[in-house]
């Protein structure tokens, strides 16, 4: 989990220069304190220091040096480093910034100066953390789907010439078993002969296919496969057979409810909502239904954040969605968080009167929670603010004026005092 406040080491070997930086960084941020170089180094390789702010002159060994064997350690190369100095030689500052430093910072101090410093790299450590986060996600995930890729090769005759690893897994047959064979050797016989006509129809006339396929395991057993399915050609331009790429959705499924979902909350995320709304707006036109959307903003949430920290705020949030979540009683009902503490529910109701029913519920589900949040104006627990728009299907342009109608709503209800729902007439 993430550190309420960031760590900043603060090295000098002057009381009083520890002192007014300390009183500057201390309302904002978790602070150590190192008199001397080597000190600084044993508290920095303990870990937990995410920034450091380090005098150059000093009586052991300099700032230049402390530096360099920090920048030479793995353990601490990631920390970014700010000299302190009243030398404001520009030969200096290229020393430091050569050995890895990333700021400078002079005396006398000027608080506005030293807090912007102070913050600037901070956020961009935390960007980077997190960026180096979503990365190793994105290898896990990667791998996953790697791991699940089941791919084959047919002459032109349909003879299997070329089989993965994941195709055997999957199957339950050898290799040696499938060379040679036609794919009918795994063919699921719930599977209707028209969706194999339709197949071969366009990869013969040099089209790709794509659809699902339920297959038959050796041991009687069967997969669902995602399959795309495309001719091959020789380097003289001339077609030599087929190649199938295929994917167990089982796994698949699990990737893209990944791709769907908020890392933080656990609910449908703006991606998810952008595609569904449409559909939603489409379904209701079809079958003559009433469109529900209600927006939802955490009141005074930058005050919470401000005043109990981001990690209290991120368990509000959590809150915030499960009871969302626990509120939703049908299956075409949805729950997303939008942005930051803003939310969204798209739901169908018989009439416009129990639609904002349903939507009161929600808004005194969520003060049920007692939240403390003694910084704000409305209340001293958690509250929200909603707008709501319900819409016949006759009504219905597209999901961007729903989107702005619930929008201004909204705002409607945070200038008439908040914790409240103004909907559309």
């Amino acid at each position: 989990m993430k550190h309420e406040k960031e760590t900043i080491l603060i090295v000098d070997d002057i009381h009083t220069n520890i002192i007014m930086l300390s009183e500057i960084l201390k309302e904002q941020y978790d602070l150590k304190v190192a008199k001397n170089g080597l000190k600084a180094i044993e508290i920095a390789k303990k870990g937990g220091v995410d920034l450091i702010l380090l005098d150059v002159v000093m009586p052991d060994i300099d700032g230049h040096e402390v530096c360099k064997i920090l920048k030479d350690d793995e353990e601490t190369t990631e920390i970014p480093i700010i000299f302190v100095t009243a030398n404001n030689e520009s030969s200096d500052e290229e020393k430091g910034f050569s050995l890895g430093a990333v700021d400078y910072i002079t005396k006398p101090y000027k608080p506005s100066a030293v807090l912007s410093r102070v913050k600037t790299h901070i956020l961009l450590k935390v960007k980077n953390r997190l960026l180096d986060d979503q990365n190793r996600d994105l290898k896990r995930y990667v791998s996953l789907v790697d791991k699940n890729i089941i791919t084959s090769t047919t002459n032109l005759d349909g003879s299997i010439i070329y089989v993965s690893e994941a195709f055997c897994n999957i199957s339950g047959y050898t290799k040696d078993e499938l060379l040679g064979e036609n794919h009918r050797i795994v063919r699921h016989p719930d599977m209707p002969k028209e969706l194999y006509d339709n197949l071969w129809q366009n990869i013969l006339n040099d089209n790709t296919w794509e659809g699902e396929i339920k297959n038959l395991k050796k041991d009687g057993g069967f997969y669902w496969v995602k399959a795309s399915i495309s001719p091959i050609y020789d380097k003289n331009g001339k077609k030599s057979g087929y190649t199938a790429i295929r994917q167990d959705i089982t796994d698949k499924k699990l990737i893209e409810e990944i791709s769907i979902t908020d890392g933080l909350t656990n609910i449908y995320n703006r991606r998810h909502f952008n595609d569904v709304f449409p559909k939603v707006i489409n379904s209701a036109k079809r079958n003559n239904e009433l469109v529900c959307f209600l927006l939802m903003d955490i009141d005074h949430f930058k005050q919470y954040n401000d005043n109990y920290g981001h990690q209290k705020g991120d368990d509000v949030l959590i809150a915030f969605a499960r009871t969302l979540r626990e509120s939703i009683n049908r299956a075409d009902d949805y729950a997303f968080r939008l942005g930051g503490e803003e939310f969204g529910l798209i739901y169908k109701s018989k009439d416009k009167q129990k639609a904002l029913e349903y939507a009161n519920r929600i808004r005194e589900n969520i003060k049920k929670l007692n939240i403390p949040h003694e910084h704000s104006s409305v209340a001293n627990h958690i509250t929200a603010s909603m707008g709501l728009v319900c819409r016949n299907e006759n009504e219905i342009q597209d999901m961007d004026i729903i989107y702005k109608e619930a929008d201004d709503l909204l705002y409607k209800s945070k200038e008439s005092g908040r914790d409240r729902i103004s909907a559309n007439e």
